[in-house]
């Protein structure tokens, strides 16, 4: 909302104190109630979108009990979340401080003495008062306060889904990236057995006069790079089960055993859940995070505005004193007290304009919120629709790779072809399986990213 949006928001122009003859009246200029903004979206996006049907969890395509567990795990146990839960209870207890300011309050004090305090004996003297307070909300800046106090425990209820979903979604891809790594590790020792049974071959049939010294050294060579490019991937499998014992609050010796056993690489089975644009606004916690956010600035607006009208309160209190004697006087007070705010320095209207500044910035951020989920699904459509073609067009390249090593290696025995060739096929069959790992990493990682952003349970 512009700064124009926003003061339409303040009370009518007409409710001025010298026109305000009545209580309800001038409670009737109190701040308007708030009505969330309506972004402008397409019926549709770009892309393709399935419709939204899901209900189960979207980690769930998967069929993977191994990862099941793991974010039921860290749903239970991860720290972030367990901040997010304890800022919901801070947010109410600040609902609760702000309701509490709607009712009296009542105080009691008592007092006794007893001393000489003129030179002309002993004296004894006690009492007590109960006093009461309350302040009429005329202006509507408790309202504002309360309606303001919700938003920020609704926002703080929001933040702990949109913790969870991240910290689920944050397990997803670590263990994505963990079965990735076993996966390249383990094509990488395969590609070295290969390697190794390829030297073993070309040392017999140097022996043979079959090949130079040039072949062998040149299959050697081929071993070595290979297990030279080992440990970096072993180091992504660490990294990757140590994010995943901290997002889960476990140990890393406690989850490699299990997961060191091996898996196959995570495959949805189904296609996400997303739907149209505004069903996709409506599901995102972070959306409405933001918009529960520009609520408690624009009810800010309502509490600054308040500060420019008089406050009315009712006070009252009784003393008796001389309690312990039987009582012979009691003093009593009753009545309204009025405070009006003639001259401030300008310090009202300072907060005021600035309580609508944070409004505007509020929306702001809302409007930027939306812009960016519908690009977020967009690209997550995107990717995810070309990361299956991707991940078919791997395999066929995989599958011919194999097959090119085969025949090169039966070409190099029969003389047909040089060691060039057995040593271009392996190298080319590594990097095929490499790749079609890697894409099936991708597709997985991107049907995280667009569930996530399409605001899937």
């Amino acid at each position: 909302m512009s700064r124009t949006q926003v003061l339409r928001i303040r009370r009518p122009s007409g409710c001025h104190l010298a026109a305000l003859p009545l209580t309800l009246f001038l409670a009737a200029c109190a701040t308007a109630e708030f009505t969330p903004p309506e972004p402008e979206l397409a019926e549709s996006f770009a892309a393709s979108a399935p419709a939204r049907q899901a209900t189960a969890p979207w980690w769930s395509s998967f069929r993977d009990s191994r990862l099941d567990g793991l974010i039921a795990q860290g749903l239970a146990r991860n720290l972030s979340i367990q901040e997010a839960v304890a800022m919901i209870d801070e947010a109410e207890a600040g609902a609760r401080l702000v309701r509490a300011a709607d009712l009296p309050t009542v105080q009691a004090s008592g007092a006794a003495t007893r001393g000489d305090l003129q030179g002309t004996g002993i004296t004894e003297s006690s009492s007590a008062t109960l006093a009461t307070s309350w302040m009429l909300d005329i202006f509507g800046g408790n309202r504002a306060e309360r309606a303001a106090a919700l938003a920020e425990f609704e926002a703080a209820r929001l933040s702990a889904d949109a913790s969870r979903r991240a910290v689920a979604a944050a397990i997803a891809g670590a263990y994505i990236d963990l079965r990735f790594h076993q996966e390249s590790i383990a094509l990488t020792r395969q590609s070295i057995a290969s390697r190794r049974e390829t030297l073993a071959l070309t040392r017999s049939m140097q022996e043979l006069g079959q090949a130079g010294r040039l072949d062998v050294l040149q299959a050697e060579q081929a071993v070595a790079q290979a297990e030279a490019g080992l440990p970096a991937l072993e180091i992504g499998f660490d990294q990757a089960l140590n994010q995943l014992a901290t997002l889960t609050s476990s140990r890393s010796a406690d989850l490699r055993p299990a997961l060191q056993r091996g898996g196959a690489q995570p495959v949805a089975r189904f296609r996400p859940s997303v739907g149209v644009p505004a069903e996709v606004i409506r599901a995102r916690p972070d959306i409405r995070i933001a918009e529960r956010q520009l609520a408690a600035a624009v009810a800010r607006v309502g509490v600054a505005e308040a500060a420019f009208w008089p406050s009315v309160s009712l006070s009252g209190s009784i003393t008796p004193t001389n309690i312990r004697g039987g009582g012979n006087s009691t003093t009593w007070a009753l009545g309204p007290q009025i405070n009006l705010p003639i001259f401030s320095g300008g310090a009202n209207r300072a907060r005021l304009s600035a309580a609508e500044s944070r409004a505007v910035q509020a929306e702001l951020r809302w409007r930027s919120g939306v812009l960016t989920a519908i690009e977020e699904v967009e690209n997550g459509l995107s990717a995810y629709g070309r990361g299956a073609t991707n991940v078919e067009a791997q395999r066929r390249l995989e599958r011919a790779a194999q097959e090119t090593v085969s025949l090169a290696r039966e070409s190099f025995q029969g003389g047909q072809s040089d060691f060039f060739t057995v040593l271009d096929a392996e190298r080319n069959l590594l990097t095929a399986r490499s790749a079609l790992a890697a894409a099936i990493r991708d597709h997985a990682a991107a049907y995280v990213a667009l569930s996530i952003a399409a605001g899937a349970l």
